[in-house]
């Protein structure tokens, strides 16, 4: 008895999972903005070198990469 008792309390958390499930909706959002960072940070950017750096220029790639795919 205890063992069909299990089955069905684990068939039902299933069919409740799958109910749950069929409840969701699609959100939509709006874009973010993407931050413009001017012509300071740009002529400060210019002096940074790549050597000693190479983890901050991959960072600012991915960001690059990020926004370019926000774009679209």
């Amino acid at each position: 008895m205890i063992i069909n008792g299990g089955k069905k309390f684990i068939l039902s958390l299933i069919f409740l999972g799958i109910g749950l499930c069929s409840c969701s909706t699609k959100v939509c959002y709006e874009r973010p903005v993407y931050p413009v960072g001017g012509p300071k940070v740009g002529a400060e950017l210019q002096n940074i070198p790549y050597e000693g750096y190479e983890n901050f220029w991959e960072w600012i790639a991915r960001i690059d990469k990020l926004r370019q795919e926000l774009e679209n």
